[in-house]
């Protein structure tokens, strides 16, 4: 057994010598590789574009909310409105394609009390009948009567309906507002405006962030003594998107004068950010030395 191992050992070591041998080709590997990465230097950069319109199209979400002692009253009120306010817009021009139910709820309103609840004090017990000797009756008197508890408080029932409006005709955008709450909407949210198709925005905002990744790109070149090369790569970012006014809310107690609420349309400006990875080129190798 000894010598079966010793043989086997003997065998074994011609064959870890070609490993090695094989290590070495390995190695030269290893040095093509560092080259080519030393080869593919790079500068990264992010450039920002940004681009503006005028808006073509509102949105608004207009709501009603009534309060009732029974869930059918108060059913009853909100569905009357929000009929009345449907026609409104279709009188307006508005699709039904463009009115779309948000919201719709039913809750439950306690009153609220405050402090703790009222308790009665309970009647005196009637004083016993006298009985023959002068003495009290025993202690087996009928006793008095339970002590009625105070109703509880009433709860009211409120039912909200909200609808979400895409007004295509921004000229109509107040009109829209004001003939909603003039028809019963007493919640108006989030008046704002946009552009419905962004992609022509889109492309020039992406225009303007590759051109001014290229100029980082050459200035960061510059400062830093190499000489720019080809893109390698090219991501957008996920910008902000489209960025109109900010939204507004209103109820039905606010009245404005000359046919609606004055809403202002400003810009559009769409925003991204494209990341590029430039290339530097290598620099010449000096010429030989004059013989």
């Amino acid at each position: 057994m000894r010598f079966g191992s010793v043989l086997a050992f003997v065998l074994l070591v011609p064959a870890s010598f070609g490993l090695i041998g094989c290590g070495g080709s390995h190695h030269g590997g290893w040095g093509a590789r560092g080259a080519s990465q030393e080869a593919v230097r790079h500068i990264t950069v992010v450039g920002h574009g940004e681009a503006m319109g005028k808006p073509d199209i509102a949105r608004t979400s207009l709501g009603v909310e009534a309060s009732a002692p029974t869930v059918e009253e108060a059913m009853n009120q909100t569905s009357a409105r929000m009929k009345a306010i449907l026609d409104a817009l279709k009188k307006l021009g508005v699709e039904d394609k463009d009115v779309q139910t948000a919201n719709f709820s039913i809750q439950v309103e306690r009153p609220f009390i405050d402090g703790p609840m009222p308790v009665p004090m309970p009647e005196p017990l009637p004083a016993p009948a006298p009985v023959k000797g002068g003495k009290a009756a025993a202690a087996s008197a009928p006793a008095s009567a339970p002590v009625a508890l105070p109703p509880p408080p009433a709860v009211k029932y409120r039912v909200s309906n909200t609808v979400e409006v895409t007004i295509r005709d921004v000229s109509k955008a107040s009109r829209v507002v004001q003939a909603a709450v003039d028809a019963g909407a007493n919640n108006v949210w989030n008046v704002s405006f946009g552009i419905d198709e962004t992609k022509a925005l889109e492309a020039t905002a992406r225009e303007k962030a590759v051109a001014d990744a290229k100029a980082r790109a050459e200035v960061l070149a510059k400062l830093s003594g190499v000489e720019l090369g080809p893109v390698i790569s090219v991501s957008e970012v996920v910008g902000r998107g489209p960025i109109g006014p900010m939204p507004m809310m209103a109820t039905a107690e606010a009245k404005w004068g000359g046919g609606g609420p004055p809403l202002a349309m400003g810009e559009v400006t769409y925003s991204t950010s494209i990341e590029v990875i430039f290339g530097i080129k290598k620099a010449p190798e000096p010429p030989p030395p004059a013989e």
